[in-house]
């Protein structure tokens, strides 16, 4: 197994290529941002919260669901990619944070959280789920979507993350939204 990547990895990643993953171009992550927004579901939201945010390419679309967005990631190249990209999108703010340590307090009407939690060793996960539930408001959602297939540079086994996910929301929430396809699951749970 490769060594686990970090935020440093994540720094050099944006700063060789703003779109690293293809976010805007790629038939996939088009696929996988059809499969999100299905997840986040019609209503409109109040206060929202996008964690690791990346090149803010789903920031704009997530946007366009709350009256005000806060869109997170480590990554300072990141998120001035992410800020450029979104300069017509008022309702988005972007703000750097290192994930559990800086996760702000609800109570959030929506929470996405794509693609991230497999990046964070064990006792982060755990932390960042405690942290996650509380965080979502009385009536409000929160969307999960996770490869579960191992990869390379996953501090914890994404099969692993998506039971913790699982374990996590089990009492207190319901079933809002469940999809899977043959790389990665899109969980919505309601408050």
């Amino acid at each position: 197994m490769a060594k686990p990547i970090d935020l440093v990895g994540f720094e050099a990643m944006f700063a060789a290529d703003p779109d690293p993953w293809g976010y805007a171009a790629s038939p996939f992550e088009q696929f996988k941002r059809r499969i999100l927004m299905e997840a986040v579901g019609t209503r409109m939201y109040g206060r929202g919260l996008e964690l690791a945010c990346a090149n803010g390419e789903n920031s704009a679309v997530l946007g366009r669901k709350c009256l005000r967005l806060l869109a997170l990631d480590g990554s300072p190249t990141a998120l001035a990619i992410a800020r450029g990209r979104n300069r017509a999108t008022p309702r988005v703010r972007f703000a750097e944070a290192v994930l559990p340590g800086k996760m702000p307090r609800g109570p959030f009407d929506l929470i996405v959280v794509s693609e991230l939690l497999y990046y964070l060793a064990p006792n982060d996960l755990q932390v960042m789920l405690a942290r996650l539930r509380a965080a979502v408001a009385p009536g409000g959602r929160i969307v999960f979507l996770h490869h579960f297939l191992d990869f390379d540079d996953a501090a914890t086994p994404p099969a692993l993350v998506a039971e913790a996910v699982e374990r996590a929301f089990a009492a207190g929430f319901g079933a809002g939204y469940r999809a899977r396809t043959s790389r990665f699951v899109a969980v919505a749970f309601d408050r």
